[in-house]
């Protein structure tokens, strides 16, 4: 019987993995098996996953993890506007085999490879078996964290009398039409979590940006609602392209405070890593030093 299932094996390895001495150089081909069941939902992902380390920073997570063998890293935005990526290497964890992005940053779309290596692009299944694998395993952290994570923090008071402040004045965003609306309901909601995340952190922006937020979330959108509730039924529909392109116009203004926040952070970034550079170069050697020899 071992027999026959290794012949078996054989066969369909060379049939649909035709350098399958370069591919299990990486990844082994059982494990591609197994990450063709998840992407066909024959099985789930969180089996045989082991998380290493979430590390919080402050836009996303940063979630270390092996599967089957195959080290990962994948990054978990908390705001939509920012790419989600999943990084996998190889066996052992030491060369980057691909990289898989959420080109467009929406959370529907999936995750396609961006950079693979090269003997994985001889055969174009095995790219989209990747994409499926990582959409498929970025779905499963994200709602990991939201649950385990972000819930527990939410429970707890407001860090800050800002926190308080942003909750009380938030609450007073009501818009039944958007909430009610399939269509509206998503977008407003996520509109309105990121309006107040940059209201938690008004002190950090420049004085121009406080004075636009301040007058948009306390003024100009309370009295837009309180406009358009007023309309009756019938003028409430015809108005909703108006009230979409609204809705864009506020999103692109979060936008823009988001993309400083971003940028002030990847500043921050590079100026600790030029520290630990100067400061630890010379005392071992990285992680995935391509000065070890390949035991595979």
């Amino acid at each position: 019987m071992e027999d026959l299932y290794s012949s078996t094996l054989g066969t369909l390895e060379r049939t649909f993995m035709p350098y399958g001495s370069e591919y299990q150089h990486y990844i082994d081909f059982q494990t591609f098996r197994d990450m063709k069941q998840v992407a066909k939902g024959k099985r789930p992902v969180y089996i045989d996953l082991d998380i290493e380390e979430i590390a919080e920073m402050k836009t996303r997570y940063i979630v270390d993890l092996s599967w089957k063998g195959v080290y990962m890293t994948v990054t978990v935005p908390l705001s939509s506007m920012f790419q989600a990526t999943v990084e996998m290497y190889g066996k052992p964890p030491r060369l980057l085999i691909a990289r898989l992005e959420r080109i467009n940053g929406r959370e529907e779309d999936t995750l396609v490879p961006t950079s693979l290596k090269e003997e994985f692009t001889r055969k174009k299944g095995l790219g989209e078996t990747l994409g499926d694998f990582a959409t498929k395993l970025f779905l499963f952290l994200d709602s990991y964290l939201e649950h385990n994570v972000t819930g527990i923090r939410e429970e707890g008071p407001p860090d800050n009398p800002v926190s308080e402040q942003a909750a009380e004045i938030f609450e007073g965003w009501v818009f039944p039409f958007a909430e009610s609306d399939p269509e509206l309901q998503a977008d407003w909601r996520s509109l309105k979590k990121r309006t107040q995340k940059q209201f938690e952190r008004i002190d950090k922006l420049d004085i121009e940006d406080q004075h636009a937020l301040e007058t948009m979330i306390l003024k100009d959108v309370p009295v837009f609602l309180d406009s358009f509730s007023s309309l009756s039924p019938e003028n409430k529909q015809k108005k909703k392209e108006e009230l979409k392109e609204t809705m864009e116009d506020l999103r692109k203004f979060i936008e823009r405070l988001e993309a400083k926040e971003e940028e002030t952070y990847t500043k921050n970034f590079a100026r600790s890593k030029g520290i630990i550079t100067t400061k630890y170069k010379d005392s071992g050697q990285e992680m995935f030093s391509s000065g070890e020899e390949d035991p595979y």
